[in-house]
């Protein structure tokens, strides 16, 4: 079995091409180098950075005051090599643009490290089983499409999915909507539209081994409402909920050397 294949209980027409894509991807790129300590992704560089050339492009940017959130974390930025929730009530739907903007603050810091800002972002990759991903959406968040692969299994599968697409460390930010947001019962057809956290308590343990000593970063998307018998072994947990119409609160409430801390406001607002 090569190093991107995927479990033979997939379907084999997603097997196939989740493969054939991650092997042209691995083709491309070299995995991370590993170190003993990663040093944490800053959104605020990255993201001005993101910005400055989607504003060459004319293009404007959803902005969440990368600064903001880089002073709430503990390392000012997100922890890499590790499993990051973010929690929101899923009605609220604002965690995708957190998430787009982790992308797209790896992508840029990729171009940041080469020096040259022709160099192309870093690769990402966005686990979407409810099909609620839209390429305008990610083109307004500052993220290279060309550079980001989505992924829409079927939730049977979408566990081993996610595994392989960690075990390739071909992806700097790799992030995984288990939440949905209102409209995924229709764009399911039925089928469920919540993800069971108490099943993914020994698939989170099995994600964190294979992001140990690597830059790659993988970041849940979970309905802060749903139940769940026991918290997700991650490395560090945020919650994500709206104040006021404009106004957002970001707090730690889980992190694995224990620097949590009171939630604290930001707005949303367009990046120029």
């Amino acid at each position: 079995m090569s190093a991107v294949a995927l479990a033979p209980q997939l379907p084999h027409q997603l097997r196939s091409a989740v493969e054939d894509r991650l092997s042209e991807i691995l083709a491309r790129t070299s995995a991370p180098a590993d170190r003993a300590k990663p040093l944490p992704l800053s959104l605020r560089t990255a993201l001005d950075v993101a910005a400055e050339g989607a504003a060459a492009e004319g293009v404007a940017t959803e902005g969440l005051h990368a600064s903001t959130i880089d002073e709430l974390l503990p390392d000012g930025g997100l922890p890499r090599g590790a499993v990051i929730e973010l929690a929101s009530p899923r009605v609220l739907g604002r965690s995708t643009s957190v998430a787009l903007a982790a992308c797209a603050a790896a992508q840029a810091e990729a171009r940041l490290r080469s020096g040259d800002p022709q160099t192309v972002g870093a690769w990402c990759a966005f686990v979407d089983p409810w099909s609620t991903l839209h390429a305008p959406t990610v083109k307004r968040s500052g993220v290279d499409p060309m550079r980001l692969l989505v992924v829409r299994p079927p939730l049977d599968a979408l566990a081993r999915v996610v595994v392989r697409i960690a075990q390739s460390r071909a992806f700097s930010m790799i992030v995984v909507d288990l939440a949905g947001v209102p409209g995924a019962e229709i764009a399911m057809e039925g089928a469920s539209s919540s993800v069971r956290l108490d099943r993914w308590v020994n698939i989170v343990r099995r994600i964190a081994l294979a992001l140990e000593k690597t830059d790659s970063s993988v970041l849940l998307l979970t309905d802060a409402l749903a139940p769940r018998p026991l918290p997700l072994p991650v490395a560090m947990r945020l919650e994500l909920d709206r104040n006021a119409h404009d106004r957002w609160s970001l707090r730690i409430a889980k992190e694995r050397h224990g620097r949590v801390g009171p939630a604290m406001a930001m707005t949303a607002g367009a990046a120029r």
